[in-house]
This record gives C-alpha cells, sequence and structure tokens, in this order.
C-alpha cells in the first residue's frame, strides 16, 4: 500500500442482506394478515352496533320528548327522496344493513306522511355484510320510552355479521325488549331469551 492511502469502506447493504431482510418481512406480514383482519372486522362490527344501540336510544328519547308515535325502521332506501319503512328481510335479505330512518309518526300509521319530521337516517352500511332480524319489526316507542309492540312476543333479536365473512366470536347478537331498550347479548353463539 502506498503510503496515506486507505481502502474504501462499505457503507450500504449487498443485495444478499436486502433480499433476507425483504423474505422476513414478507413471512412476519403474512403471519400477522388473519389477525390484522379480525381487528378490522371487530371494529366495523362494534362501529356497526354502537350505531344501531345509539339510534334505538335517540328513537326511544325522541318519542319520551314528543309525548310518543317515534319510529325506527328498515329501509330499502333511506336516503331517497321519499323514505319508506320496508318490511322483510330487504335486498339480499342482508336486513337492517340497507339502512334505517327515525321519523316521528303523528297518525301512528308507520308512513311518513306530510308535515311529519324525519329525526335521522342511517346511511345503508357497508362493512358488514348483515343485520338480520328473526321476525321483522317496525320499531314503534311510546310516551313512556316502551315499544308499542314486539313481533313474536317478548324480544326481538338482531343478528349482526354472518358467516361466512364473520367468525361467531366477531359476530353480535343484539335484543331489544318491549322497554324499549336495546342491548348486546354476546356474539354470534347466543340468543335472546
Amino acid at each position: 500500500c502506498k503510503a496515506g492511502y486507505e481502502p474504501m469502506k462499505s457503507r450500504g447493504f449487498t443485495l444478499i442482506e436486502l433480499l433476507v431482510v425483504l423474505a422476513i418481512a414478507a413471512i412476519l406480514a403474512m403471519m400477522a394478515a388473519p389477525s390484522f383482519k379480525r381487528i378490522l372486522q371487530s371494529g366495523a362490527m362494534s362501529s356497526n352496533v354502537n350505531t344501531f344501540l345509539t339510534d334505538m336510544r335517540f328513537a326511544r328519547s325522541e318519542a319520551i320528548r314528543y309525548g310518543g308515535n317515534v319510529v325506527m325502521c328498515r329501509s330499502d332506501d333511506p336516503e331517497g327522496a321519499s323514505p319508506v319503512c320496508d318490511a322483510g328481510a330487504g335486498p339480499g335479505n342482508n336486513g337492517w344493513v340497507s339502512g334505517w330512518i327515525i321519523f316521528h309518526d303523528l297518525d301512528a300509521d308507520t308512513v311518513i306522511d306530510a308535515g311529519e319530521q324525519i329525526l335521522r337516517i342511517q346511511a345503508p352500511i357497508t362493512n358488514i355484510n348483515s343485520i338480520v332480524e328473526t321476525t321483522p319489526n317496525i320499531y314503534r316507542f311510546t310516551a313512556t320510552g316502551r315499544l308499542l309492540a314486539v313481533a313474536g312476543g317478548g324480544e326481538s333479536q338482531l343478528s349482526f355479521g354472518s358467516s361466512p365473512t364473520f367468525d361467531t366470536s366477531v359476530r353480535r347478537v343484539v335484543c331489544v325488549g318491549l322497554s324499549g331498550r336495546a342491548r348486546v347479548a354476546g356474539d354470534g353463539s347466543t340468543s335472546c331469551p
């Protein structure tokens, strides 16, 4: 070597080192993907269940405030120019994911007539595949916050999510009693009493 000459030192990665790091990252990403999907599904489920429960509480409190006749019902086109309550399981038998409306039903006929105020509209839900009732209901709240009736008797049961998209542990069951209160009964394996 010549005096005063130093060889250049490498300050980067070799191609082999880079490929090894990328391979390890790919393996870790593949292992984490199922857990990440479950976290996303759980978040979507919680958000939609909470939205439904919040709207039930809202309809109940508005019925108390207005002295009764507040309706919460499923609608095939809640954002349309003239939304209506729709019976049955809805498009694709997916139930309440098509959306719902809450309105003050002055003449108690469950139809939005001229002069009846729409209090809230829920747009169609796209991040879960179904919200299905065992017996379809139109929830009509009285001045005391109770429901006028529940089809099938004691409690109405709504199942949020269905297989194969959602595992049983991610799905939720919501019960709505004659008292007008809605509650989460548990995961997809539970049912309302």
